[in-house]
Parts: C-alpha cells; sequence; structure tokens
C-alpha cells in the first residue's frame, strides 16, 4: 500500500492506452479504489500491441500487482455489428469519423460487458479537455457515454478530464517514476508545428485506421477540403443514438450467453456507488 490514502471502493474498469492521459487517471483512481483493471484494446487494425507494457508494469512497482489487473481484448466483433454497412453509413454521413465513433464505442460496450461479467459498478477513461478538440471530447457526447454506461448499472468517472496542463499532468506522473519523456517529439511538440504529437505514440498501441482521423482531429481539420469530412457534434450525437440501439442488444446477448438475464442481473447489482465527488478534476 502507498501513503495515499486508503481506498473507499473496491474495483473499476479503465480503457488504457497506456498514454499519458490514461496513465494519469490510473494514478488518481488508485486513491479511491482497491483494484484498477486495465482494458486494452485492439480493434484489428492495431499494432505494437505490446507498447504499453512498460507502464503496466510501471504502475504495478509503483503501487503493487496486486492493485493492478492489465488485459488485452479485441473490439472487432463490436466494430463490426456497429457498423454492418459502413460504405453505406460513410455516403450518408460524409465523415470517415464515423469509424472513430464506433470504434470507441465498441470499447465502452466491451468495458460494459467486463464489467457486469466481473461484478464492477465503476469505469473511467482518460479523456482531457487539454486534448485537440473533437466531437468525442465534447460534453455533451461525454455525457450520452456517462448515460449508457449508467443504464447498466455502471457509474462512468472521467477523473482527468479538467486535470491542469500537460506540464502539471507530467510533474504528478513524476513522483511515481511514471512519466515517458522522448526529446525530439518533445521538441517537435514544443515548435508548435504539430503540438498534439507527444510520447504517447511510443507508450501506446498504434492504429492504422487513425491515419485518415489524425488530419481530422488536428489543427488541419479547420482547412475547407477536410472541414468537409469532419463530423460535427449534433451530427455525431444522431448517430451515436442510432448505433446505441445495437449496443443495447450486443450487451443483452453477450448476458444471454453466460446464460443470465440482463434486466434480473441490473436488479440484483443496484446502484453503484456515486464517487464523483472524489475526482475534484473530472467533468
Amino acid at each position: 500500500m502507498t501513503d495515499h490514502a486508503r481506498p473507499v471502493a473496491g474495483d473499476v474498469a479503465v480503457s488504457f492506452s497506456g498514454g499519458l492521459d490514461t496513465t494519469l487517471a490510473v494514478v488518481q483512481l488508485l486513491d479511491v479504489f482497491e483494484r484498477v483493471h486495465l482494458l486494452t484494446f485492439c480493434n484489428g487494425y492495431c499494432f505494437r500491441m505490446h507498447a504499453h507494457h512498460d507502464r503496466v508494469r510501471a504502475l504495478r512497482d509503483a503501487f503493487g500487482a496486486e492493485r493492478i489487473v492489465s488485459e488485452t481484448q479485441m473490439v472487432r466483433p463490436q466494430i463490426d455489428d456497429l457498423l454492418p454497412e459502413y460504405s453505406a453509413d460513410l455516403r450518408r454521413t460524409g465523415s470517415p469519423l464515423i469509424f472513430d465513433l464506433a470504434c470507441r464505442f465498441g470499447m465502452e460496450i466491451a468495458t460494459i460487458q467486463y464489467c457486469l461479467q466481473h461484478g464492477i459498478s465503476h469505469a473511467a477513461d482518460g479523456l482531457n479537455s487539454a486534448q485537440p478538440v473533437i466531437f468525442i471530447l465534447e460534453p455533451e457526447y461525454i455525457q450520452m457515454a456517462t448515460a449508457f454506461m449508467g443504464e447498466h448499472g455502471i457509474q462512468f468517472l472521467h477523473p482527468v478530464y479538467h486535470f491542469g496542463d500537460r506540464d502539471k499532468r507530467r510533474e504528478l506522473l513524476d513522483r511515481h517514476g511514471l512519466n515517458v519523456e522522448v526529446k525530439l517529439i518533445s521538441f517537435v511538440q514544443r515548435t508548435g508545428i504539430l503540438p498534439q504529437i507527444s510520447e504517447q505514440i511510443l507508450t501506446q498501441p498504434f492504429c492504422y485506421a487513425q491515419v485518415p482521423i489524425f488530419f481530422l482531429t488536428s489543427p488541419l481539420r479547420h482547412a475547407p477540403l477536410l472541414r468537409r469530412f469532419g463530423l460535427p457534434l449534433g451530427a455525431a450525437q444522431e448517430y451515436r443514438a442510432e448505433r446505441q440501439v445495437i449496443g443495447r442488444q450486443l450487451i443483452r446477448d453477450h448476458v444471454a450467453g453466460l446464460g443470465g438475464d440482463l434486466d434480473e442481473l441490473l436488479a440484483e447489482r443496484g446502484e453503484p456507488l456515486d464517487l464523483r465527488d472524489r475526482f475534484p478534476d473530472a467533468l
């Protein structure tokens, strides 16, 4: 046990990339939870899936191996179910960002499935408002994700959304030996040419699908040619609402496949403990 305050809750599941923000989220969560389940997802287009392992080892060294559970899962099946007609949806919405939306939503579904299977009532992410702003980082969109988790008896926490600037985040991680500094990348970042580039590209898995998505989430997204391929917040919310119908059925089918009934399971679990006030920098 570290010198942190004694945890008040049991387990929490985190969508974990190994980057700066998800690592910071884990550090914050370990003040409140006894164990953190690090869920790293592969969508079928990722490579360097081992990249986060050094961060997992560092977290175990800093906080104790018994407090850090790590698991890698494929979410390609969830994405395929969410995007059965990708070409048609691409023509309808005009934005390849629907893949990013479905990928991240697929991770949420996989997290819910994991939580229901393991009796976990809290989940968290590493979203931070200082990241490049697209619909996924907008409060209104995040609230949709929070509400969807809530439908399934899980409180979705966003513990580092308002947590200071990048230097402040690095300073906190430094105290636990968790900051990874890549000088060349940091130099490029400081020049302002590609400010969203960071050491995270060497500490987390990389997805081929992020190549076109990079241009649509970088400062270049404001260029007239690229702007037409973006996904405005309202359109993203509308599209997600459609996908949530599929998502609910995927979760129900998953529980049925384990021999249970979702409604009965949720009734048995009851309401999760409200821990939002434990995270002053949360959304």
